[in-house]
């Protein structure tokens, strides 16, 4: 049976995505340690991340005022390496290649980078002044 962890939530600021990129990382090595397949849910949307949560928010409501700034470009690109990431996690676990999987999630030179890189670039956007107040907003600095 596979492993069903991941669950959609929809995303309204960077706290929220940092959860859900959390969740995502969870439901990866959630997989390897009980040595099940990755839901055909979320195989797809690890496949398609034109359809991630986060990448949504990015490109929603909530980031227009982030639009023009080198942290949103970043925080687009981050997200995109972290998906070239997850994907070939994904497709070890899903072939029941577990222990490759968990080697590739516990790397510090590829899926940890991606990871942290990403999160980073998150947090970034939530420190971005807003155009109508010089003042950034909450850092995420303890989250993680």
């Amino acid at each position: 049976m596979p492993a069903e962890t991941y669950i959609a939530k929809t995303i309204e600021s960077a706290r929220d995505a940092i959860a859900s990129h959390v969740r995502w990382k969870i439901t990866l090595l959630l997989a390897t340690r009980m040595r099940e397949p990755l839901s055909e849910r979320a195989t797809h949307c690890i496949q398609h991340p034109e359809e991630c949560s986060i990448r949504k928010w990015l490109l929603g409501q909530h980031t227009l005022h982030l639009r023009g700034t080198p942290q949103y470009h970043a925080a687009l690109e981050m997200h995109t390496a972290f998906h070239g990431q997850m994907r070939r996690i994904a497709d070890l676990i899903n072939d029941a290649e577990y222990d490759q999987a968990e080697r590739l999630l516990s790397d510090a030179e590829s899926f940890q980078n991606a990871s942290n890189t990403l999160a980073n670039a998150i947090m970034a956007l939530d420190r971005v002044p807003h155009a109508n107040n010089s003042t950034p907003q909450r850092t995420l600095s303890r989250m993680i």
